[in-house]
């Protein structure tokens, strides 16, 4: 089955190769697998989250050190999910691009979050290097959905397209697995003409060590802070601060930031809505969201790391506060 899938992914690269020209290019290191989504158009004044399914080529489990993404102006952001499910017939999966907040019910249905977040960036031309020793796992010929979300603020249609490298590890060299983390709230509430702040904060049960930390508003945020809090709240120290939701800040630590037991990460997101009616959480550009995300190991790689508030979803962690 998966040499169907291959396959087909090669036929997918052959048919775009003829619009090569037209496309958007990424140049591709030695031994990188590259990828390119089907474009799809976008009206003018619209946001559009366009889903495809694709399949990796390898053969074995892969390590990644890297990610690079070229993606079309007015991506609002570009997320890569892993499928986790026991399905593998092509004909449980869908054809070409659909269009879905997050892929959400695209695909099989066979359990809760059966995907995981490998890779998600707000920007159109991004690079994610994780810190020597440390990668992210992919199965071998892992199913992936590329989920790229475009706001097109133009007056014309225009075409969304994303090409992406994945860079493998020097064989041996892994010594931890890296998980994402996205931390945030449903609970927003900006009333028209007035400003609103919310602060959420979160203790997970166990050790996490942090290799990055960033946030991720909608376009009233004005600010996104995120801090180290101790077991009783107290402040240690603020991680991260954003004052531009188009450019959110990422730190990149050289040495984990660890966060012991017991201790916890505090976020504020603060917003300013100058239109003429209220505007809560929700997936479009029109809407706000509240987020600290990052990358983060286990002291143990194969303990799972499911917490209090947090949606299961293999790896990784999803986790919504009051």
């Amino acid at each position: 089955m998966r040499t169907t899938w291959v396959l087909v992914l090669a036929g997918l690269c052959v048919c775009v190769g003829g619009a090569e020209a037209k496309r958007l290019r990424l140049h591709r290191p030695k031994h990188a697998v590259q990828l390119r989504m089907t474009p799809f158009h976008v009206p003018p004044q619209t946001d559009r989250e366009g889903c495809e399914v694709l399949v990796m080529p390898n053969r074995k489990p892969m390590d990644v050190a890297a990610f690079e993404l070229n993606a079309s102006g007015g991506t609002h952001h570009f997320v890569l999910w892993e499928y986790l499910g026991k399905h593998r017939n092509p004909a449980d999966f869908w054809n070409g691009v659909e269009y879905s907040a997050g892929c959400v019910g695209l695909g099989p249905q066979d359990g809760f979050y059966t995907t995981a977040n490998l890779f998600g960036m707000q920007f159109s031309h991004a690079r994610v290097e994780f810190p020597p020793g440390i990668a992210v796992r992919l199965s071998p010929g892992a199913i992936v959905y590329p989920d790229l979300h475009i706001r097109n603020y133009g007056t014309t249609p225009m075409t969304a397209d994303a090409v992406f490298n994945l860079i493998p590890a020097k064989k041996g060299s892994v010594k931890h697995y890296a998980q994402s983390l996205s931390l945030g709230t449903f609970n927003i509430e900006i009333p028209a003409h007035s400003s609103a702040s919310f602060t959420g904060e979160w203790h997970p049960s166990v050790p996490l060590n942090f290799i990055q930390v960033s946030t991720h508003e909608h376009h009233l945020g004005t600010s996104v802070s995120v801090h180290r809090v101790d077991a009783h709240g107290a402040d240690m120290g603020e991680l991260v601060l954003t004052t531009d939701w188009e450019h959110p800040a990422e730190e990149w630590f050289t040495q984990p930031m660890r966060l012991e037991n017991g201790e916890g990460i505090r976020f504020t997101c603060d917003w300013e809505n100058p239109q003429d009616h209220a505007v809560t959480f929700g997936v479009t550009t029109q809407d706000e969201m509240c987020f600290a995300t990052g990358y983060f190991y286990t002291d143990d790689d194969s303990v799972p790391t499911g917490q209090p508030g947090c949606l299961p979803q293999g790896a990784g962690l999803e986790c919504f506060v009051q």
